[in-house]
């Protein structure tokens, strides 16, 4: 990752990580055994979970690859890793390795040479709620393509819809009207075609892609739920944000010029729907 990216990322997860598992109801941990359901593990399998943070996926692969396989975690915010060091490992399970580093700079990671370099390369890669952290996420594909197996290796990633949600109004324009950085990347998402042309691009063959249901409690506010929404949970952080720095009247402001820019049919969606798409290194 750039350093500017590296820098926010890790201020932001060192922030959350004692309470990131039980966030907004666990939903993280469901997603995980997800991943697991959408990309079975054959026995034995490697894989590779890339920004493992606390180790949830991580967790759920080693579950179900079994004696004789390995999963290593990979990730740049060491308090997210201590938690991921935390979780119950299978004991007659795959060797777990979890190691502090750039998703972006693999190749300085010995864990993952070594994989490469004994087996041919991984049999699945993920990388699960992180690309948003990734300032070019389709380069950072074509890093990570070169250290699948050749011919049956898999990638498998989750971004986000083009919804645009009270989670991406606060963390993408109300932040930029601020002047406050964005930690979570998201305009280069225009539909579920998005991340497979990034897949192609890496040259990947797109196996499956799928919107997901939403994590989060779905709901529509009106119009007039302007403020409501502006003083709920989840805009606490901007908020906050906006008052220490002088600007809280200045982000009310462009609060109501983005919500009504935003409103369609007087409505916004919310909740928490992802694309995700499994793709196969063909040579």
């Amino acid at each position: 990752m750039a350093d500017s990216f590296v820098t926010a990322s890790q201020h932001e997860y060192t922030r959350r990580a004692e309470g990131y598992d039980a966030a907004s109801g666990g939903w993280h941990g469901e997603l995980a055994r997800d991943f697991v359901n959408w990309l079975p593990p054959s026995p034995g399998s490697a894989v590779l979970d890339l920004a493992c943070g606390t180790g949830l996926v991580t967790l759920a692969w080693a579950g179900a690859v079994g004696p004789g396989g390995i999963v290593v975690g990979v990730d740049v915010t060491e308090a997210m890793l201590n938690e991921a060091k935390r979780k119950p490992y299978p004991q007659d399970g795959p060797e777990v390795k979890l190691v502090l580093g750039d998703v972006m700079d693999l190749a300085s990671i010995q864990e993952v040479d070594d994989v490469v370099r004994e087996r041919g390369g991984f049999d699945i890669i993920s990388l699960c709620s992180a690309l948003v952290l990734l300032e070019d996420p389709g380069r950072a594909i074509k890093h990570w393509v070169a250290l699948l197996k050749p011919g049956s290796g898999r990638l498998i990633i989750d971004g986000p819809t083009e919804d645009p949600t009270l989670m991406y109004l606060l963390s993408h324009p109300l932040r930029r009207a601020i002047g406050k950085p964005i930690v979570f990347e998201a305009n280069w998402t225009r539909s579920i075609h998005s991340l497979e042309k990034l897949y192609a691009d890496a040259g990947l063959e797109v196996e499956r892609s799928i919107k997901t249901r939403s994590y989060l409690p779905e709901r529509t506010y009106r119009a007039n739920e302007l403020w409501e929404a502006f003083e709920s949970p989840m805009a606490e952080k901007v908020r906050r944000l906006a008052t220490e720095s002088g600007m809280l009247e200045t982000a009310k402001h462009a609060w109501e010029r983005i919500w009504s820019e935003t409103l369609r049919n007087g409505e916004l969606w919310d909740g928490h729907r992802l694309y995700v798409s499994i793709g196969r290194r063909v040579s």
